[in-house]
């Protein structure tokens, strides 16, 4: 039986190629130039989740939140997407929810272009 310190250098550092330099990039980056770019890349999960709605072709207002929702978070269970459409149901009208979001891409995808 092999020591779990044995196991561990037998694998590779990284399963994913560039991730050593991703990390060498962040690790460099002042705390607010890594909090502007987790700002910034939000920002353009929320565009791109706009743009796989448009793309969809679904009409129904909830199938197109919930496409979403398990697009932007893909390892949440069914009963936790489940519970966040219900509240999301329960609070204000879909269309209302996904007029915020297409409002909301408009004005990050105009900003992204400009600079």
């Amino acid at each position: 039986m092999r020591k779990l310190s044995e196991s561990a250098t037998s694998l590779p550092a990284y399963a994913e190629s560039g991730q050593a330099d991703l990390d060498a990039a962040l690790a460099a980056m002042t705390p607010p130039a890594r909090l502007s770019r987790f700002w910034r890349m939000q920002e353009i999960a929320v565009a791109r989740s706009w743009a796989l709605v448009e793309r969809s072709g679904l009409d129904d207002p909830m199938a197109r939140i919930e496409l979403v929702i398990r697009a932007r978070y893909p390892e949440w269970s069914d009963p936790e997407l489940d519970r966040l459409l219900a509240a999301i149901r329960a609070r204000e009208d879909p269309e209302v929810w996904l007029e915020r979001l297409r409002d909301r891409a408009t004005e990050i995808t105009a900003r992204l272009q400009d600079g």
